[in-house]
């Protein structure tokens, strides 16, 4: 089996730590007024549930906390359900649903941890901008994770995915910047979401926790499957929102760069209006 060079790693890396050229976003940016949707749809749709299906068994997911200590998915298996999401300090989703949002994950891990726990993967940076720059080492990384933790203060495991994505690659195409994935005590696939949104995690969290709680004793457990698109809410709460602006500054992000921001840009239609 032929072995990297050093120059190839080096340039998988930048690969990774470059934003992709391709986005969710460029679905419901698309998207026509009143409810349409746009024809990115069904092929975003398709490449999502390609990687770590619904119903089967879950990726391996293994890796060093910020804190130094290796954390194991399957050490959780018959013992406890695990919500996996993905994230970064240059994706404002993720940050924000972490303490701002309501619900959010410190404030949902506070109601469930006894029975589910979180793990928080650190990737690449999903929109760098002047401030927050693309990784050239795993110490960078490391540092923006800290800082991370230090502005959005959180409990659960924070790991250190590799310079090259390993973890995230293994779970999810890479267009896919925010996906969260729950993992039941059998190890299994319950639930996968493309954007990480809080507020639809309380019904998700208590589904499982049932679940859990049954599947010792109760010989057959009624179950249903489910999809769904939805709207996200984060984006016009008005604290979020506001946290969503500080962050773009903190990137160095051009809102511009980013294309539509959901809330921001109806402020600008509100203020638009107010002024004619």
């Amino acid at each position: 089996m032929n072995s990297l060079t050093p120059e190839r790693a080096t340039e998988m890396q930048s690969e990774y730590n470059t934003p992709h050229p391709l986005s969710w976003s460029r679905s419901w940016q698309g998207d026509p007024l009143g409810g349409g949707l746009s024809t990115e749809w069904p092929a975003l749709i398709e490449s999502f549930r390609a990687r770590t299906p619904l119903g089967e068994p879950a990726p391996s997911l293994r890796g060093e906390t910020l804190d130094g200590e290796m954390f194991e998915l399957s050490s959780y298996q018959g013992r406890k359900s695990v919500l996996v999401v993905f994230g970064s300090f240059a994706c404002p989703p993720c940050v924000t649903n972490i303490r701002t949002t309501s619900p959010s994950l410190v404030s949902l891990y506070a109601e469930f941890r006894d029975h589910v726990e979180i793990c928080y993967v650190y990737t690449r940076e999903a929109h760098p901008g002047t401030q927050i720059v693309p990784h050239q080492t795993l110490e960078e990384k490391k540092r923006n994770a800290a800082r991370l933790r230090q502005e959005e203060p959180f409990e659960f495991p924070l790991v250190i995915d590799s310079l090259e994505g390993d973890i995230q690659k293994a779970w999810a195409d890479l267009q896919f910047n925010n996906p969260v994935f729950l993992v039941n005590r059998a190890g299994i696939v319950v639930y996968k979401s493309a954007w990480l949104d809080s507020s639809e995690l309380p019904q998700v969290l208590a589904d499982v926790q049932l679940w859990d709680a049954k599947s010792p004793t109760e010989r057959t457990i009624k179950k249903t499957y489910s999809e769904r698109i939805r709207p996200l809410r984060e984006p016009f709460d008005l604290t979020a929102n506001a946290r969503i602006k500080r962050l773009m500054d903190q990137i160095g992000l051009e809102q511009r760069a980013m294309g539509p921001i959901p809330g921001v840009e109806a402020e600008k239609a509100a203020d638009k209006g107010a002024t004619q």
